[in-house]
């Protein structure tokens, strides 16, 4: 990647900042019978009030789901007692993205799976060089769960981040070695978002499609040639453009009513939730790096 603009670096550094703030206090909105749909509002209106946008919908994934549940319109789920929850945060200005997560345990009794998730953050970004092997990553992830006794979550990995794209293509590994190898290296003048997923020892340790998870994006970008899928297009590219977003995003909105015709002519794809496979529970961390030509920022 070329260098960025230092406009384009100033945004950058903001969205993190955002998200770094949102992530500090999105624990307090997570307790024993919290509404998932308050969590989400409360985070997607905290990047709001703060100058950003939501670079996707807030992820709350309770226990066994990993990653990509957001509430719908409506939605009536709470936080269970003896629980482990995910928040996952994104912002952007202008599509210059940021993205990190924490998880929280409400009385959990594997809360200790929270700090080796941390850790073996803090390990991955110190593996983390200009040039060097991204498959590196995965090595010092896997060592470090695995000797605090925990497994980490094979399939799940962290991503390269471009301007208006949250996963653009190149995979930051949990493990050593996943199904092909990791091939490459980090490149300067780049954004990764590592994230480590930490389970149980008895699990299985790989994840699985589960029900779908209300987060959509465009996934043709030709307008349709039908006038009310064409005025939700139109919505929804002047809004998000090729960011995620949430089906509750659409409530109200005119048209909104066609997303299901949308979503079976596949113009719109829509997330499943990715669970651990033999239903166990998950933790996880996050953080977004930038990297420039000498050093690696950690900007969330």
């Amino acid at each position: 990647m070329t260098m960025f603009e230092e406009e384009e670096i100033e945004k950058i550094l903001k969205a993190g900042k955002i998200v770094r703030a949102v992530r500090e206090a999105a624990p307090k909105l997570v307790f024993e019978g919290a509404r998932a749909i308050d969590i989400c509002n409360g985070v997607e209106s905290e990047v709001r009030r703060l100058g950003g946008e939501p670079a996707f919908p807030c992820n709350v994934s309770i226990d066994e789901v990993g990653a990509h549940y957001t509430s719908p319109p409506g939605d009536r789920t709470v936080i269970p007692p003896m629980s482990l929850v995910k928040v996952d945060i994104g912002a952007h200005i202008d599509g210059f993205l940021a993205d990190s997560a924490v998880t929280v345990s409400v009385g959990s009794e594997h809360e200790e799976m929270i700090g080796v998730a941390e850790g073996a953050l803090a390990r991955g970004i110190q593996a983390v060089k200009i040039n060097g092997p991204i498959s590196e990553v995965g090595a010092v992830v896997e060592k470090y769960v695995r000797s605090m006794g925990f497994r980490p979550i094979r399939n799940l990995t962290g991503h390269q981040i471009a301007p208006y794209t949250v996963h653009a293509g190149v995979s930051i590994p949990n493990v050593s070695e996943g199904p092909g190898g990791f091939g490459g290296r980090f490149q300067p003048w780049s954004i990764y978002a590592l994230e480590p997923f930490v389970t149980l020892p008895d699990a299985r340790g790989i994840i699985q499609e589960g029900r779908l998870g209300n987060i959509l994006h465009l996934a043709k970008l030709k307008k349709p040639k039908d006038a009310g899928q064409r005025a939700l297009f139109e919505h929804i590219y002047g809004r998000y453009r090729t960011l995620p977003f949430a089906r509750r995003w659409l409530d109200g909105k005119p048209g909104a009513e066609v997303a299901e015709a949308m979503l079976a002519g596949r113009a719109l794809y829509e997330y499943p939730t990715l669970v651990e496979a033999s239903h166990k529970p998950i933790a996880q961390a996050e953080h977004t790096l930038l990297t420039t030509d000498r050093e690696v920022l950690i900007i969330t």
